[in-house]
Order: structure tokens, then C-alpha cells, then sequence
């Protein structure tokens, strides 16, 4: 977000040096000196995008870095109406609305900015970024990424709503045809391991295949550990051979484990793989194999599952109805035969549906929820859980382990996108929950507020289409649902 306004506030001082330069012969250095420092801040912010999440200092330096930025935007804004009402710059007042009135400084405020903008650079010396701040960082990655590590036999046991969407993977995978990749796509935490895991351990799927692996390889995808892993299982081999593979270099292992997959009809599962980079690694390891040999995906962004394998549609995962939200809540919050049945009142479900209800129909969401409420038995704790029902999430996510990545596995995906499609993601938060959105009103919404900058424009591509692009990339990464499509595509 900051990054978004910092560009903007660069743009704003290109038009200002290009349209009113004689109203700037006093301060045009200054305004200068101001872009150039602007621009700087701008890589900087690009190179720390996501390491801030796990580094307070850099935090910390990112908001006085947006607060600068929005200054900036002040002065120049403020200069344009009052040249405007000497004269100039005819043709960008109208996209002003107020009026300056005050006395204007542009050469004393520039400064002013500039004098803060020495400080950050003394203590965060040319915007480099600090080094023990990616050691913290590579700590709590590491920790996510333990917490969050799926294990193949480790299958959960309240489900709802997915007989469907199993016996359709189960079909893909079972079929004698081509070597395919079979590609489970949805947002994060709303169900695609624990269908991942159904199949996997299905009897059928256990017949049909010589050899099962799973791997889980997340954001941090390390190709060499992948590939070391699934050789050990493939051959079993002696502590002799064992210490041979240890050694090899990882272009060895991917020769070992094609010969070594040849001649059998396999099942690969490769669970929450992120980017088409990471399968291009690790595909040359997979031969054709036996006829019926498959490679099950499971990912967020559909992108990855379209590239991996362009002729086979991607399985997407719907969110769940009210009615099977609170078939999975009362399973986690009333555990037993019979969950529903075992509601002490008519007033605990008012309360339990209204909770589940916030949770939007994603299962993480709900079982973290049904697991928390588990323990509390009175109406009077489940009121005081429903009226801060985040607050109280966040809590347990801090004291459990079981339901501590709810939060930051939600927060993953907008971690992984590129900087100029957060502000575009986090500016849907100021829509009302559950509100339809038009596509052509938010487009221009997103121009007006400077996230689709004119530089972005081409002969090919005006900004519309470009904002048009970004709604696309957000849409195929499972972050934004689509209401309606028309013939141009999204429609609401």
C-alpha cells in the first residue's frame, strides 16, 4: 500500500516539474531532490514487501516512509490550486475539488520533508535492508511453515460437503488415459489438503497405484529436499546408498528419480504449491511413467494449475452453505453422534449461527471456531464470545497450537502477491461484508485513487484494461469471488 501512495506522490511532482516549471524556477531543485529521494523510497519498499510482516524496525520505517509520501502529495496538491487560481494548470484543476486558501510555502515544506527524510536515511543507511532482520524473518517463515506442514496420514474426520468434489478428483485420478496433473485450486484454509489427504489414503487409489508420495511444499518450495525425499521413498535404500543420495547434487537426483520412476504407475500429490516456478524445478524429475500415472496438485492460484497442465480443468472449491457451516460447527463445537442433535437450546443456535455466519463459509475459519466454543457451556460465555468473536479467535490462536495458523495462513495469500495488487486487494475492505460489487465502478475507484498509475499504460493497454488485468490476477488467486461474468469477462 505504501509503495502505491509513494508512486503516486512521485507522478503528481512528473506532472508538477513538466506542466508548471515557471512557477517553480525558486524551488525546482528542491522539488527535484524530493522526486529523486521519493523514488528511492519507492525501491526500497519493493525489496522489504515481505519481509515487514516478521520485522517490527521495518514496520516501523514503511509508516514513516506512507506518511511522507501522503505530505508530499499535500504540498503538491496544494500548490496545483493555488497556481491554478493564478491562471495555470487549467487542465488538471478539475479533478480538485477544494479550495487553498492559505498562504503558500512550497520551497519551506519541501524542505521540511526532505530534513525528515535525512533522518530515515541515517538510520536505515541508503533504504538497505537490515541483515539481522532477515534472520528474524527466516525464523518465523520457518515456524509457519511447521506449523502449517500436512502429513499424508494425518486425515481429518469431520468433513462436510466434499463427497462431490472427492468422487470427481478420484474419477481424474483413477482414469487410464494420459499422464495428466489433476489441480485442486481454492483459497486458502477452506478445504483443498483435506480432500488431498481423502484420496490419497482412498483404497481404490492405493490399488491402482505402484507408488504413493506426498510432499508439502508451501511458499518456501526447497526442489533438492522434494526430490532427495521422494527417492528415498521410491527405492528404500541401504545406509549405504542412503549416504550416495545424501551427496548427490540436485540435477543427480532429478536423473535417479526419473529412471527410478519409469517403469511404474505412480501418484505424486504436491500440496500447496504457489508458484509456476516451483513445479518447473521439479517436473523434469516425473517421467511419463506407466499409463494412468498422475500428479495431484493442490494450490491457490489457479494460474499454476493451468500452466502445469492447460488440457485438464482445475477442481475449485466452492465456500460452504449456512447449513453446512453449522453441520461442521456443531461437529467440532457438540462432538459426538449426532452433532446437531446435541444443541442444548434454541438459543444456542441463534448464537452459534449468527458466529458461524462471520465466518463466511470458510472451514478453517468455522472448526477454529467450533473448537473454541467447545469448552465454553454457558449461554452466558457463548454472548460474550459472540460479541468480540475475533478477538476471541485471535486469543485462542495464540494459546493453541491446533488453531495457531488460522490468521496467518489466511494471511499468506496476500503476503505472496505482488506490491501492486495489495492496495488493489485491501482497498475491497471498505466495501460492507457480503456486498456485490461492480466491476466497472471499482476500476475507476482504483484509478482515481492512483493504484493503476498512467505509467502502466501502453499502445496495447489503457489504464481500464490494466485494472481490468489486476481484478483478473486476484480473481484466479482465489482472493476475490466472482458474482456475474459478461461478455468482457468479471462483471460483479
Amino acid at each position: 500500500m505504501a509503495d502505491s501512495i509513494v508512486l503516486l506522490a512521485i507522478e503528481r511532482i512528473s506532472d508538477l516539474l513538466i506542466h508548471e516549471a515557471v512557477f517553480l524556477s525558486e524551488v525546482r531543485e528542491e522539488v527535484e531532490r524530493l522526486q529523486a529521494e521519493l523514488k528511492r523510497m519507492q525501491c526500497f519498499l519493493k525489496d522489504v514487501d515481505h519481509k515487514q510482516e516478521q520485522d517490527e524496525r521495518l514496520r516501523n520505517r514503511v509508516a514513516e516512509i506512507r506518511d511522507l509520501a501522503y505530505d508530499a502529495e499535500d504540498v503538491i496538491d496544494s500548490f496545483i490550486l493555488k497556481v491554478a487560481h493564478q491562471g495555470g494548470f487549467r487542465g488538471i484543476i478539475k479533478r480538485f475539488t477544494s479550495i487553498c486558501t492559505k498562504p503558500f510555502h512550497i520551497g519551506e515544506q519541501v524542505k521540511a520533508i526532505k530534513s525528515k527524510l535525512e533522518d530515515i536515511s541515517k538510520s536505515l543507511p541508503t533504504y538497505e535492508i537490515p541483515g539481522d532482520g532477515e534472520s528474524s524473518s527466516s525464523t518465523s517463515r520457518m515456524q509457519l511453515k511447521r506449523l502449517r506442514r500436512t502429513y499424508s496420514h494425518d486425515v481429518e474426520e469431520d468433513v462436510v460437503s466434499l463427497d462431490g468434489i472427492t468422487k470427481n478428483v478420484l474419477a481424474q485420478l483413477m482414469e487410464d488415459g494420459r499422464h495428466v496433473v489433476v489441480s485442486i485450486v481454492g483459497m486458502g484454509g477452506i478445504g483443498k489438503t483435506t480432500v488431498a489427504k481423502r484420496v490419497y489414503n482412498h483404497i481404490d487409489v492405493k490399488r491402482h497405484f505402484d507408488f504413493l508420495a506426498w510432499a508439502f511444499i508451501s511458499q518456501e518450495c526447497k526442489p533438492r529436499e522434494v526430490l532427495h525425499d521422494f527417492l528415498i521413498k521410491v527405492l528404500s535404500p541401504s545406509n549405504e546408498d542412503r549416504e550416495k543420495i545424501d551427496k548427490m547434487r540436485e540435477d543427480e537426483l532429478v536423473k535417479t528419480l526419473f529412471h527410478a520412476l519409469e517403469e511404474k504407475r505412480f501418484l505424486i500429490v504436491l500440496d500447496d504449491i504457489w508458484r509456476s516456478e516451483d513445479w518447473n524445478s521439479l517436473q523434469p524429475a516425473f517421467p511419463r511413467g506407466r499409463r494412468g500415472s498422475k500428479i495431484l496438485f493442490t494450490t491457490r492460484n489457479k494460474d499454476v494449475a493451468s500452466l502445469a497442465d492447460p488440457r485438464n480443468t482445475p477442481i475449485e472449491l466452492s465456500l460452504l452453505s449456512d447449513d453446512d457451516s453449522w453441520k461442521l460447527f456443531c461437529k467440532k463445537a457438540f462432538p459426538g453422534d449426532n452433532a446437531e442433535s446435541n444443541v442444548p437450546s434454541r438459543e444456542f443456535e441463534t448464537l452459534g449461527r449468527k458466529m458461524v455466519k462471520k465466518c463466511g463459509g470458510l472451514p478453517l475459519a468455522i472448526v477454529a471456531l467450533g473448537g473454541l466454543l467447545e469448552t465454553k457451556r454457558s449461554l452466558a460465555q457463548w454472548e460474550m464470545v459472540q460479541r468480540n468473536i475475533h478477538g476471541y479467535l485471535n486469543k485462542v490462536q495464540q494459546q493453541d497450537r491446533q488453531y495457531g495458523a488460522v490468521k496467518k495462513i489466511l494471511t499468506l495469500s496476500y503476503d505472496e502477491l505482488p506490491y501492486h495488487l495489495k492496495p488493489c486487494f485491501l482497498y475491497l475492505g471498505l466495501y460492507p461484508e457480503d456486498w456485490e460489487i461492480s466491476k466497472k465502478e471499482l476500476i475507476g475507484l482504483w484509478i482515481a485513487e492512483g493504484f493503476i498509475s498512467s505509467s502502466m499504460e501502453s499502445k496495447e493497454m489503457l489504464m481500464e484494461d490494466v485494472a481490468e488485468q489486476f481484478l483478473e490476477e486476484l480473481v484466479d488467486r482465489c482472493l476475490v469471488q466472482v458474482g456475474k461474468r459478461d461478455h468482457t469477462g468479471v462483471s460483479t
